[in-house]
């Protein structure tokens, strides 16, 4: 709705601002008119000076020549009036103009026309002065308008422009709130689409077109939602069933193979044998299990049983188990708590943690055949606390460490890949974030980030 107002807002300030432009462009237009047209009706001489420029002397009248240039250049002709109405000069009269008139004739074309010619006239002492255009050369209209009118001009001009200033506001603001009828329903069907509502608009009106395509847009996402829900339901169920169903088989091979790796009858490379198949039969099962925990964290399906965990019991705990279930000499671990976190309190399910926790130290066991040395530390900060586990082996390649920091998939099968997608998961889960990182030095770093709990444990 906000984002509807601002719409509103924008669309009626743009109408006043182009109402503003239009009266500014149109009163720049009329005062351009005006100097335009004082500028086309400029003379080079008033009429008063060219009157004067037409002289008696030795009972003739003499037009000097720089008048004569200017009337030729300004108007078409000119004549002088005695006080009898007899023209006495001219000066290019044309032939329908008369040579006498009356006083009523001369008060008829003083201000207007003479037989269509536009004229100008001024009084001499010895007559009067007339000047003459070439027909429809000017336009001429008697205009009278009350002085008090006149005075009160620097009132009523602003006046009116507010006046239409706020009529055009008011005709935006009418206009705004039709759109804005207009938009609120789509607004409303785009908000519940993105919430995964169905949305069923009417299609008349102005904007029915748009509203007829979100319609659509809603019918299909539905229908994509529902194909999606089915398949992922399917895969979790799948995957639930088969983890169920190679249970019992697996056990009834994990069994028989543990018999005859201590059959002292056997040879000992059958016992060896058997040993291996029991081996790879306790990784399957581990993968199972695995990928059936990742499947229930994906679609929360797993339920996160929360209470008080200390991090530092915790992680002496998961170290002692490696280290008394026979680990290789190759690999060390090491458990270093900062003294600020001895008694840091986590809420959160003990034994997802503890899963995403040995996953890391047996991912650095499994991709480094050869040996490493593991460091599990823990930190207390601002309102959370730092787990990290690094070593120092072959580490991660470029693209596995990408696909491991921004995931492209739900869950990564390939090599480090499940055991770190539940990490990650786990994680989550619990409101933290993961890191993972190569270490300059070699070998890599995955930094758990888990919010810390203001419950103390005793």
């Amino acid at each position: 709705m906000k984002s509807m107002m601002k719409i509103l807002s924008r669309y009626v300030l743009s109408a006043a601002g182009i109402a503003l432009i239009l009266l500014i462009v149109n009163f720049g237009a009329l005062v351009a008119w005006v100097v335009q047209s004082g500028s086309i009706a400029q003379k080079d001489y008033s009429i008063s000076q060219l009157s004067d420029g037409l002289t008696f002397e030795n009972d003739a009248y003499i037009l000097s020549g720089g008048v004569r240039d200017s009337i030729v250049k300004q108007y078409q002709w000119a004549m002088l009036l005695n006080d009898d109405g007899n023209v006495v000069w001219s000066l290019n009269l044309p032939g329908d103009v008369p040579l006498k008139y009356t006083v009523s004739d001369a008060a008829s074309f003083t201000r207007w026309y003479l037989n269509d010619y536009p004229v100008h006239v001024w009084r001499r002492a010895d007559g009067l002065f007339v000047l003459g255009s070439e027909k429809d050369g000017m336009w001429k209209h008697d205009i009278e308008v009350p002085q008090k009118v006149m005075d009160n001009t620097l009132i009523w001009l602003p006046a009116i422009l507010i006046l239409n200033a706020i009529i055009a506001i008011l005709l935006a603001l009418l206009l705004g709130l039709r759109l804005f009828r207009s938009l609120k329903p789509l607004a409303k069907g785009i908000e519940d689409m993105a919430e995964k509502r169905p949305v069923e608009l009417s299609t008349n009106g102005l904007l029915g077109d748009l509203a007829d395509g979100i319609n659509r847009t809603s019918a299909q996402l539905a229908k994509q939602e529902a194909t999606l829900a089915k398949r992922d339901n399917a895969r979790t169920t799948w995957i639930a069933g088969v983890s169920h169903d190679i249970r019992t088989p697996l056990s009834l091979v994990m069994g028989y193979a543990s018999q005859l790796e201590d059959d002292s009858e056997l040879p000992q490379s059958r016992r060896e044998q058997a040993g291996i198949i029991r081996q790879q039969s306790e990784q399957i099962k581990m993968l199972v299990s695995d990928l059936n925990l990742a499947s229930k964290l994906e679609y929360s399906m797993q339920p996160v049983r929360k209470t008080a965990v200390l991090p530092a019991v915790l992680l002496r705990s998961v170290a002692a188990d490696f280290l008394n279930n026979g680990l290789d000499n190759i690999y060390s671990i090491d458990v270093i708590v900062s003294d600020n976190a001895q008694s840091t309190v986590v809420t959160g399910d003990e034994e997802l943690l503890r899963r995403a926790v040995s996953n890391l130290i047996s991912n650095s066991i499994r991709h480094n055949p050869n040996g490493c040395a593991i460091k599990v530390t823990l930190e207390k900060g601002l309102g959370n606390c730092s787990l990290c586990v690094s070593d120092n082996g072959v580490g991660f390649t470029h693209e596995k460490l990408d696909n491991l920091n921004a995931p492209k998939g739900s869950a990564e099968l390939e090599n480090h890949g499940l055991g770190l997608t539940i990490v990650r998961q786990i994680v989550k889960a619990h409101g933290g974030t993961t890191e993972f990182r190569n270490l300059p030095g070699g070998g890599c770093t995955v930094i758990l980030c888990l919010p810390i709990s203001n419950e103390v444990l005793n």
